[in-house]
């Protein structure tokens, strides 16, 4: 069975660790799935596992990159899936949101995917201004701050406005809830959160707007939220460069369901996704 999914993310919000850990994963055989054979091109991932092995993060992929990774995954039942994701600067989907249009490349990705990975970093994600940011004057006029740039949506909203514009390509109905395409909302570098909550609790608290843009325009059967912290922790210290440098990459990371419940095998993320 061909299935392609295609990982949708901003920069900096853990694509290329992602795919690196799941790789390294399948090939040390610490996962629930397998590689029914060998991948005969790691070049889109093999700066990301060479900074891995001595305990660096990954530098982000070039803006103008874009290729395609390909996993020969097979699953516990012994199903064959051969994955083919997209990796690219996360900057071209900046493009996409400001330049309100879609590539040719990305174009195809969409055509051709039925199950979409919705990557967000939600320490990266802006905070919109409200009534008690806004400093009043006696004449009730808000003061505006000289140094800031022009209006710009809130990150948020562009959020939403990047699934519009995949949706309209895709040519979804918004008379009837979307069972066509699955939808796995990935809030990734889930250790910086600090936080007991499970993910769609954590989504309805910081991007209450997003969730129920989601949950008004998918079947409940065709979406779900999970964590993901791909590195299990920040790199920036030397206990935790030496503890990769040791034990090996593939032995960090997690996975947290829509439960809350905690895996340690984030190659379940692809079986959630699936």
């Amino acid at each position: 069975m061909h299935k392609q999914l295609l990982i949708i993310g901003k920069p900096h919000s853990s694509k290329t660790v992602f795919l690196t850990q799941l790789y390294s994963r399948l090939q040390k055989k610490k996962s629930k799935l397998t590689l029914y054979k060998a991948v005969e091109n790691l070049s889109t991932i093999s700066a990301a596992r060479e900074a891995l092995a001595i305990g660096e993060e990954p530098k982000p992929t070039n803006t103008e990159k874009s290729d395609l990774f390909y996993l020969p995954i097979q699953t516990s039942d012994l199903n064959q899936t051969d994955l083919l994701c997209p990796e690219y600067g996360g900057e071209q989907i900046n493009g996409i949101i400001d330049g309100r249009e879609i590539s040719t490349n990305w174009a195809k990705a969409i055509d051709n995917s039925d199950n979409w990975i919705f990557f967000i970093r939600l320490n990266s994600i802006n905070q919109p201004k409200d009534i008690s940011t806004i400093e009043v004057t006696k004449e009730n006029t808000p003061v505006v701050d000289s140094n800031e740039s022009e209006y710009s949506i809130s990150d948020q909203s562009s959020l939403i406005e990047l699934l519009q514009f995949i949706l309209h390509h895709k040519g979804y109905n918004y008379h009837t809830k979307n069972t066509q395409v699955k939808l796995l909302v990935v809030l990734t570098c889930w250790d910086e959160l600090e936080t007991m909550n499970n993910p769609e609790e954590v989504i309805n608290s910081r991007l209450p707007l997003l969730l129920n843009f989601i949950e008004t325009n998918w079947d409940k059967q065709f979406f779900k939220i999970i964590g993901l912290s791909a590195l299990g922790f920040p790199l920036n210290s030397l206990e935790n460069k030496e503890k990769y440098q040791i034990e090996g990459p593939e032995c960090f990371g997690f996975l947290v369901k829509e439960n809350g419940e905690t895996t340690e095998d984030i190659t379940e993320l692809i079986l959630e996704a699936l």
